[in-house]
């Protein structure tokens, strides 16, 4: 299962005068999020950046492996950026897991793995596997 956002394009919109030939719509950016579901074990695979304009998709789908009551592993491979909030959003979905359960992060970029040291170990059951 793949979930993808809205399109949206980055940046300031073009000025569309008359007779302009752009419809408005463009095809996935590399920097656009997409997750994919897989398993078993039930794991999220994430590509593309978690920024403002991502958030929202990456939020909803912490939520679906929360409700699931398991461990969470995920495959950060893809991943090219995440913010702050989004590794706030993490370590908050992390926190919502039953008791014992973790969150395996699997092939966590740099950008990260810097921000979860800065919030300590002891703040979330997150496990980073390099």
């Amino acid at each position: 299962m793949t979930i993808w956002p809205e399109v949206r394009p980055r940046g300031p919109s073009p000025a569309a005068g008359p007779g302009s030939s752009t419809s408005g719509v463009r095809g996935p950016s590399p920097h656009d999020l997409h997750i994919d579901l897989t398993g078993p074990p039930v794991r999220l695979k994430v590509s593309g950046d978690i920024d403002r304009t991502t958030r929202r998709l990456w939020k909803e789908a912490l939520g679906g492996l929360v409700t699931q009551g398991d461990d969470m592993h995920i495959d950060l491979a893809g991943l090219t950026f995440v913010d702050v909030r989004g590794t706030w959003l993490l370590t908050q979905a992390a926190r919502g897991l039953p008791r014992g359960k973790k969150v395996f992060l699997h092939h966590a970029p740099y950008c990260l793995r810097s921000v979860l040291a800065l919030i300590g170990p002891d703040s979330s059951p997150i496990e980073v596997e390099t």
